[in-house]
């Protein structure tokens, strides 16, 4: 793989998801077979220019052409509307390089490879070498990263924010938990074994499932729009592990921060499973499905409900971007980034193809700075982990109590 001259510093993290294979139908091998002679006709009356530094010009392939070839396709290609594709462009032309390759070009190869694609179609699909090719896909990578609008944003700080969240979640099937403001979980990204000049100990990354991977733990809207992920461990990890690693559990566990003292106070919390230490903060699961309690049964069953959003995420995630249907194939530092990217991604088709985007509104910069969760920064002193005993944290007991109050049991399992 070419090398990057990436203007960001690489990111000593790791993380994890799942993957899947999935063979391509015979119609879209008949439209990408279509596809190669209608642009190779089009690139093959190209004259090459002479460049000093980098020899002959490539026969590029103007977009409109390649546009027109995908025709009704486009979106499924793309894996976003037209419109969308053209506000991506817009968004990262002002940070994408001026060169020889156009920034629609640019962006519409990287979304191919994101998609699935091999770099062997889309260089000759686009007219390009392999080496402008992955040029191409460090630079969008690199405007990604950058574009402060595309950033994953988690408002703690935001009242209003709070509110409006939580009434999306309590929305979402009926929920009489009214505390929940957002989904916890954790996916393992499957990657190709790291070398021994890569990491320390490569088998760090082979986990439970049979696979390499890195444990990337992510939170989630009631919309799947990710808030937050991090990718700083190793696909072995245990998620509470790589949640205890990351700048959101640290901030969690520092009960002296404002943001945090507030949500307590307000009783809200995040929902995640039973991989989770129940704490004031976190709402898990009864141990052993609440042991014949009707109204922990009816607990774990509302707040798994709140719960699947996160998973239903992932699903999208994995389902949209094909580059996770086999293991990452990359140098090891440019996997981290990759994979955000792919979460930035999920986030925009989703604003702009699904569902508006949660609106809530920003504070002046200093607040931002001090209260908005920002992958890379650490957040205050490391406390002892608090795990609850046998009865419960006051915030999981509460939420029970609410369930028992609302009346709301388990619905009743229709077998047939």
């Amino acid at each position: 793989m070419a090398g990057h001259r990436s203007v960001l510093a690489p990111i000593s993290t790791l993380p994890t998801a799942p993957t899947t294979t999935i063979d391509m139908d015979s119609d879209e091998e008949a439209f990408m077979m279509n596809l190669h002679l209608a642009v190779a006709d089009t690139a093959g009356g190209a004259e090459g220019e002479q460049d000093a530094e980098r020899g002959p010009a490539e026969p590029r392939v103007p977009f409109e052409t390649i546009r027109d070839a995908y025709g009704s396709l486009f979106r499924r290609a793309m894996r976003m509307s037209e419109a969308s594709f053209t506000l991506l462009v817009d968004t990262l032309r002002p940070i994408l390089p001026v060169g020889r390759v156009e920034a629609e070009a640019r962006v519409s190869m990287s979304l191919r490879y994101f998609a699935g694609a091999s770099y062997l179609d889309v260089c000759s699909i686009h007219g390009v070498s392999k080496t402008t090719f992955y040029d191409c896909l460090w630079d969008f990578v690199d405007a990604m990263l950058l574009a402060p609008e595309l950033q994953m944003r988690m408002p703690l700080w935001n009242a209003a924010w709070r509110r409006e969240t939580a009434l999306g979640f309590q929305a979402r099937g009926d929920n009489p938990l009214i505390n929940i403001i957002c989904a916890l979980d954790g996916i393992a990204i499957r990657q190709e074994m790291p070398a021994y000049t890569e990491v320390a100990c490569p088998k760090d990354y082979w986990n439970r499932k049979g696979f390499f991977a890195l444990n990337v733990q992510a939170v989630c809207y009631y919309n799947y729009e990710f808030l937050w992920m991090s990718c700083r461990t190793p696909g072995s990890t245990h998620d509470a592990t790589a949640l205890a690693c990351s700048d959101l559990g640290q901030l969690l566990k520092n009960r002296t921060h404002p943001v945090i003292l507030q949500l307590i106070a307000e009783g809200l919390c995040i929902a995640a499973d039973e991989a989770y230490g129940d704490c004031e903060l976190l709402a898990t699961p009864w141990p052993g499905g609440g042991r014949g309690d009707e109204w922990r049964d009816a607990y774990i069953f509302y707040q798994s409900s709140a719960r699947m959003h996160i998973e239903q995420a992932f699903g999208q995630l994995v389902g949209r971007w094909g580059i996770f249907w086999r293991p990452l194939r990359m140098p090891f530092s440019k996997r981290p980034l990759v994979i955000k990217v792919a979460f930035l991604l999920h986030n925009f088709c989703g604003r702009n193809d699904s569902q508006p985007a949660l609106g809530a509104t920003a504070p002046d910069g200093a607040a931002d700075a001090d209260m908005s969760i920002d992958q890379n920064r650490k957040s205050g002193p490391e406390t002892p982990r608090q795990r609850a005993g046998t009865a419960g944290s006051v915030l999981r007991r509460q939420m029970t109590k609410r369930v028992e109050n609302s009346g709301r049991r388990r619905p009743p399992v229709h077998r047939y």
